[in-house]
This record gives C-alpha cells, structure tokens and sequence, in this order.
C-alpha cells in the first residue's frame, strides 16, 4: 500500500515509517494536515495514517476534508493519538469517517493490524471500505471542541506532573549546588577559579584567602576594582600563569609572601573543562611540612653528632685528662713567677676549653631525658636575675620583668629551662658591652605562653638569625658557638620552640614560645 503519514513528531514519523516499511509498504510523510491535502491532490494515496493534534490542520479536521471531498472519501484513514482514547474519542472519530482511531503508546502491532484491516478490504476491487459521516457541522463542531478540551486537560496534566517533577528535580539540584558549594568554600586546600583570558581571580574559597593574607571580600567577583590578577600573587600567581596561556596543567612547589611571612606551596591547576573559560588552581600550604623535614634533617645531623660526640669523648678525654694531670705536677714543681709556670697554666686553660666543648656537645647532641613538673616561669625569671646579678652590674645593663598578668604556669625539667635560659641572657649580656637595658615580657597566645627576651645590644642580621641555632655557628670571638643550639635543644624537649626578630643596630627580641598541651 501507498500511505501517507501525518505527525508532527520527527521521532514519532521516523518510528513509524521503519514499522509500516518492515510491511512492505511505501511511505510518504508530511507534517500537518494542510501539507497532507497538497499531497493527496497529486498522489495516489491508499491510507492516511494521521497523528490527531497537529498544527494548521489537524487529524480531525483532515479527517473531515478527506471525507467530505468526492475525490478522496475512499481513502481509509487512521487516526493516532498520544493521549487516552474513550467510547465518546471512537464514536467522534467514527461520525468523521475515520477508520479507527489508536493510542500511539499500544503495541505497534495494534497499528499493523489496523493497516491489515484496511489492506484486506481494499484487495477486493468490488468493495468499498464503509465509513460513516453522519455529523452536522454543528455536532461535530461540538464534538471537535470536546476533543480537544479533553486533550488540553490531559495536556494541562502532563504539563503539571512535568511542573512537579521539575521542582522536585530543581530542588535536589539545589541541594547538589549548595552541597558543592559549602565544599568549595570550606575545603581544606585552598581554591582559587581564574579568568582565563584577562588572568583575574573570580572567585576563591576561605582557605585560599587565609593562606594569602587577603580581606574577606577582596576576590569576591563583585567587587570589581579589587580584583587580584595572577601577576600580583608573586612569585607563584607569575609561575602558574604560563601554564594556563598554554592550556597545561600544573603542578609545582613554589611560595608567597604573606603579612610579611613566607609560605611555601604546593600548586597545581589545570582548566575546569566548562564553558566558562576558567582555570582551576588549587593552593596547599607546605610550610610545616618543609619545617618538619627541616627538623627531621636536623635530628639526623644530630645522631650523626652524637656517634662523633661519643667517639669524641673515648679519643680525647682520657688522653685529655693525662695532659690535664701531668700539667698540673709540672706547674706545681716551678717557681711561682716562672716563665715556665705562666706556660703550664696557659696550657692548663686550654685543656679546660677543649673540656668545656666536649662537654657542649655531649650536652647538645645526647642531652638527659627531661624530668618535667609544674613551674612558675616568673619565680624562674626571678632566679636567673640573682644568678645574672653581677654580670648585668658589672656591664651596666638594666633588667625588668614584665608579667602582664599572664598565667606563667609551664610543666618542664626546671634544670634544663634554666640552662637554656641563661644561654640566652649571657647572649644578650654579651651583645651590649656598653650597658643597655634587658627586659623579661610574658604574655599569651592561643595555647602557648609566650616569654620575650628584648635587649638594646648590637642586633641580629638575617643570615645571623636564621643560623642562630646552627651548632658552631657564632659570631663572638673565642665563643664555642654551641650555646643557642643547646637551648633551642632543651627547649624542644621541653615543648617548646625559639624565634629570633630584630636588626643590627637596633637591639635582639628572643621569644620562647612554651606550647602547653605537650
């Protein structure tokens, strides 16, 4: 059979000529009923297959035209339906003359058989297919609004249920939105989105704000006229930003200077893959852990100073001790303003100097495991000012404390606190030979009492400050060069840690911060 088919639908009309050709029929498809009269005015038309609700000219109507028109009221016609057919859709269908009418979601064999119907009656040359038009225009008119009232309701339904499944997918979209939002934000590893053509940071979270040193609102998108570009985020924003021209991802280690600190970074970023043209980097924050392979390399050299130390101490002591005892008798047998007992007591001082250093680095490098108990830092700092008394006098320094009413309370091995104390106020002593003033400032900080150790001596240049612990490490003549290292040494086994600010010229602030907790 020839039949020309009517949809709408280019998916429907597809499905539908690949079913009707596996009959072995030929097809014809147009896509409203007023392309369909066209067709029909020029073609033998065996069977019109219709969808019912079209534009222009729909299944009804073209039912209606074909069988009120003398040249064409043979040709059976079939109307489809996507909606619910009831008695009231087939008798209305069956008034205009249609053959049958179909709900298009049935077995697609229910359309093949209706086909076959159709084909079976119109073998036989003799006999006509039977239709009915028995509708006055009023009555179908009537009909036809009915119809097409019922499909706008069912219409009006499915756009409806459409409605409510949408706002139940829209709300969990929302939830989705908010969810990767609130990750964003509060990620661990800092975020910042970039603007791949003109370099601008549009957006970042609040860990890449802290990790920079920037102002709550100083990347929001908003803000126009404080919007940072890579080039101002130096030196890593200029490293990542020839990554990004070239469209590669990245991945370096790098750092930022921030409140005048620098932090070390390990970053990386690659393109979002949206079509917002942006280019992800993510930001981690490093320091500690470079600090903490600092430290760990610093514990090796001291293992590896402890084995020196005790080969040390078995080479040199005892035969040290041989010296030390031989010098001694020969000093003993010589007149008391010899020439000969001056040399023996010179040689006798340096057998002690080369003591004391052995005895510094056995000190430093194995120290003894600290006996820990509640202490008063004050009634310490009160201690050290007796013990320091005649030195501060006899250099005309003025000592002060300050307790600002800090809670001084610490848990160390008194002994070893002491000690590492006094290092650091002979350093001080020693760094102002023409008088000054030493002050003693406690205060706290978060979970760590802080104690700050100011002179007005010569100061400290960068170099100077960054080795300050560093064993041998002085810049006083005859010194050893081990006694802030073997502070900042009994200060970590006792939980604490050492910090070095000032400038030369300008005076030396120690601070012992004393974490409790550890």
């Amino acid at each position: 059979m020839h039949i020309l088919l009517v949809d709408d639908n280019q998916e429907s009309c597809v499905a539908l000529t690949e079913i009707l050709k596996a009959g072995g029929h030929t097809i014809d498809s147009v896509s409203d009923g007023h392309d369909a009269l066209e067709v029909l005015e020029v073609r033998d038309i065996d069977l019109v297959v219709t969808d019912a609700l079209m534009p222009r000219i729909d299944g009804f109507a073209l039912c209606r035209s074909i069988k009120s028109d003398d040249n064409l009221k043979n040709i059976p016609v079939i109307i489809l339906t996507g909606e619910y057919t009831d008695d009231a859709d087939i008798a209305f269908a069956q008034g205009i003359g249609a053959s049958s009418i179909i709900k298009k979601s049935e077995d697609p064999d229910n359309i093949i058989a209706a086909v076959a119907q159709v084909q079976g009656i119109s073998r036989d040359p003799s006999h006509k297919i039977p239709f009915r038009l028995d509708l006055p225009e009023g009555e179908f008119l009537k009909g036809y609004n009915s119809i097409l009232f019922h499909r706008l309701n069912a219409k009006m339904r499915e756009i409806a249920e459409a409605n409510d499944k949408l706002a139940v997918r829209n709300s969990q979209l929302e939830r989705e939105r908010r969810k990767y939002r609130q990750l964003f934000l509060s990620a661990n590893d800092g975020i910042l989105l970039v603007n791949r053509s003109d370099h601008t940071i549009v957006e970042s979270n609040l860990h890449a704000k802290r990790i920079l040193g920037l102002k709550e609102r100083s990347l929001l998108p908003e803000v126009i006229n404080t919007r940072k570009n890579l080039d101002e985020l130096k030196p890593f924003g200029e490293e990542i930003k020839g990554y990004l021209v070239r469209g590669e991802q990245a991945r370096l280690e790098s750092s930022y200077v921030s409140g005048g600190t620098r932090i070390f970074l390990d970053v990386s970023g690659s393109d979002v893959g949206t079509e917002d043209n942006l280019y992800l980097i993510t930001l981690r924050d490093i320091t500690q852990r470079k600090e903490w392979l600092e430290r760990f390399i610093s514990m090796d050299k001291l293992r590896a100073l402890g084995r020196l130390s005790h080969g040390l101490v078995h080479e040199i002591r005892n035969p040290l001790n041989v010296v030390s005892i031989n010098l001694q008798f020969l000093k003993k047998g010589f007149g008391e303003n010899s020439p000969e007992k001056k040399f023996a007591t010179a040689a006798l001082d340096g057998v002690s100097g080369i003591d004391k250093v052995i005895r510094e680095m056995m000190t430093f490098a194995q120290p003894q495991s600290p006996t820990k108990s509640k202490l008063q830092l004050s009634s310490m700092l009160s201690d050290i000012a007796l013990l320091a008394k005649t030195s501060l006098q006899k250099s005309g320094i003025v000592l002060e404390i300050d307790e600002d009413g800090a809670n001084d309370s610490i848990v160390a091995d008194k002994s070893q606190v002491l000690h590492a104390l006094l290092n650091i106020v002979q350093n001080s002593i020693d760094a102002m030979p023409n008088g000054g003033s030493l002050r003693f400032k406690l205060s706290e900080a978060d979970d760590a009492l802080l104690l700050q150790i100011v002179d007005t001596g010569v100061g400290m240049d960068e170099e100077s400050r960054k080795l300050a612990v560093e064993p041998f490490y002085t810049t006083k003549d005859g010194a050893t060069g081990m006694g802030l290292s073997i502070s900042n040494r009994l200060f970590e086994l006792n939980g604490a840690s050492l910090s070095f600010d000032g400038s030369p010229g300008v005076g030396t602030t120690v601070t012992v911060s004393f974490h409790r907790g550890r």
